[in-house]
């Protein structure tokens, strides 16, 4: 009988500390958010001669939570998360910007000339319902990358989940 009253003590206490692991965990995932980049307000200042392409991604949960990849020029430049911006400064000139996709569709990549001194904002959109054919009842990544004004792409940096 010391047994089974030793035994059963002990199982209280090992479900009292799986009840408080839980409870820790159930906490940190409400707390946690996107992942986030470079915050706008800490981005140096454009060296002379310069122009800087910003890549966003409002947070969008129902989405695709997978990495954007582009490609400028033929190029990787570098990956966009769910919720995150980035920017990469380039020579003025001619750019060719595509998010890798899985699915394919139409204006999907974007064309721009920037001058120097110039930023762009480029926002990367997700539309995982976009399916081709071969693929019945199944979500891939497909991703688009849309062109916004300066005034409209510094907001939603700055106001998505309290800024990136």
């Amino acid at each position: 009988m010391a047994r089974a009253g030793l035994r059963q003590a002990g199982l209280r206490r090992a479900r009292g500390w799986l009840l408080w692991v839980a409870a820790v965990v159930t906490i940190a995932a409400g707390c946690a958010g996107p992942p986030t980049a470079v915050a706008e307000s800490t981005a140096p200042a454009l060296a002379p001669g310069q122009a800087r392409l910003w890549f966003y991604r409002p947070y969008e949960p129902s989405e695709s939570l997978n990495l954007a990849r582009i490609d400028v020029n033929g190029r990787y430049i570098g990956a966009v998360a769910n919720g995150a911006a980035f920017y990469r400064d380039v020579p003025p000139g001619r750019y060719h910007i595509v998010p890798e996709s899985f699915g394919r569709d139409i204006n999907q990549d974007r064309n721009v000339d920037l001058a120097p001194g110039q930023q762009l904002y480029v926002k990367i959109v997700s539309l995982r319902a976009w399916t081709d054919a071969a693929c019945k009842n199944c979500g891939r990544d497909t991703f688009y990358a849309w062109l916004v004004p300066n005034a409209v792409g510094q907001d939603e940096i700055a106001s998505d989940r309290g800024g990136l």
